[in-house]
């Protein structure tokens, strides 16, 4: 059985000149942001702010990292300690302003070489804007119903539409091993192939450009009894986003529809690309799994990792409260979760939604809705809070069952009992 260590290490922070903090705006309600201005600025350069503004309940410990294009350098930073990588910059706060109070601000700020402004601002390993519960990570879910439609000198592929916490961008359409197209709608003609078994797959992306499961039709062609060969390879790291799992691609006698990954048994994905993000996942011994599977639902032998992730003498280990006061809202069409905040010795990152075992995804705010099935009647979810070390509280859980409506009446039948 295989074991690995990962760390982060960081490098040596150098210790620049402070200012006052000075008095902002009002931060949003419930959320920390990261914003930042151009102060001053001039042909070959800039002066950067960046303000962190503490609109949550607690206090607030920060750390800001963000990118630079090429060709723009930041020096002369003041309110922050700064270690750079490349292109990369984390920016901590100095002993004086390290902490922000509930309802506070403070800033930092930097003299920059070149026009380009910041990329990819993170605050404490989430969203600068306080929204999303970080980068996208989720997968779209796999279009439903695919099916091939005849007409005369035409074949149509029509689905039901996916689901995505972000937004569906479009739909790829693979004829063979061919993309043969890229769609916003849920169904692409084409003009009547021969008369030959063909595959076809459809699978749905966002923005971020992580992608759904194949939906995957073969008209005409023989049962499907062969199950996919397990992935590979299996590797895996962290990133500014999450952690990061990338795996060999598995093989089919027809086509791999996808991968479904497990840390410690829980579910995560599916996916069709041969990587998948996840939150942090923190510290201590961890068990990566990774199932490759086909049209026909037949699924192949899981590769497994073991990997024990050791905390720096300087890593946040501590984790968040857990979420209070689970409750639920249901209307005929929406499931409305909502919870009492988490607490964090840093700050809370976001919040990860399951249902059972299976990941819902990640939400920074108290509250997450999602469709109602028709005449579905028990509803449950479980939530935890994490950090952006990966810390993770304890679930709350909740499950409800509503009573069935009454059945309908029958005109002219008598009454039961």
């Amino acid at each position: 059985m295989n074991r690995g260590l990962w760390r982060v290490l960081l490098g040596l922070a150098v210790a620049v000149a402070g200012v006052a903090a000075v008095a902002e705006p009002a931060p949003a309600a419930g959320v920390a942001t990261a914003s930042f201005v151009k102060s001053s600025a001039w042909d070959t350069g800039y002066v950067g702010v960046f303000t962190m503004a503490n609109g949550t309940a607690g206090p607030l410990t920060w750390q800001v990292e963000f990118d630079l294009p090429a060709g723009t350098v930041a020096g002369n930073f003041w309110g922050a300690r700064i270690t750079r990588t490349g292109d990369h910059y984390l920016a901590v706060g100095e002993s004086w302003n390290a902490t922000v109070a509930a309802g506070g601000s403070t800033n930092f700020g930097y003299v920059a070489g070149g026009t380009g402004g910041p990329l990819n601002c993170r605050l404490n390993g989430g969203s600068c804007t306080g929204t999303g519960g970080g980068a996208d990570i989720r997968p779209p879910t796999t279009p439903g119903n695919l099916r091939g439609v005849v007409a005369t000198n035409t074949f149509t592929l029509r689905w039901d539409a996916s689901s995505d916490d972000a937004g569906v961008s479009g739909y790829e359409v693979y004829v063979g091993a061919n993309l043969a197209a890229t769609v916003t709608g849920t169904e692409y003609s084409m003009p009547t192939p021969p008369p030959m078994v063909i595959t076809y797959r459809v699978r749905a992306l966002d923005a971020a450009g992580n992608a759904s499961a194949f939906a995957v039709i073969t008209p005409g062609g023989p049962a499907d009894t062969v199950a996919p060969s397990a992935p590979p390879s299996l590797s895996f790291g962290g990133g500014t986003n999450g952690f990061t799992l990338t795996w060999g691609a598995a093989t089919d006698n027809v086509a791999v529809a996808g991968y479904d990954v497990y840390i410690n048994g829980e579910h995560y994905g599916p996916t069709s690309r041969t990587s998948l993000t996840v939150p942090p996942v923190g510290f201590g011994g961890f068990t990566f799994s990774v199932v490759a599977f086909d049209g026909a639902g037949l699924r192949s032998a899981a590769i497994t990792r073991m990997v024990a992730i050791d905390p720096g003498p300087n890593s946040d280990a501590r984790s968040p409260t857990v979420p209070a006061d689970l409750r639920v809202s249901i209307s005929a069409t929406t499931v409305t979760w909502t919870w009492t905040a988490s607490t964090d010795n840093v700050s809370v990152s976001g919040y990860q939604i399951f249902h059972g075992a299976d990941w819902g995804g990640n939400v920074a705010g108290t509250t997450y809705s999602e469709p109602r099935p028709a005449g579905q009647t028990t509803f449950g979810i479980r939530v935890r809070a994490f950090d952006a070390a990966g810390n993770k509280s304890s679930f709350a859980t909740l499950t409800v069952v509503l009573d069935p409506p009454p059945p309908t009446p029958v005109p002219g039948a008598a009454p039961i009992g």
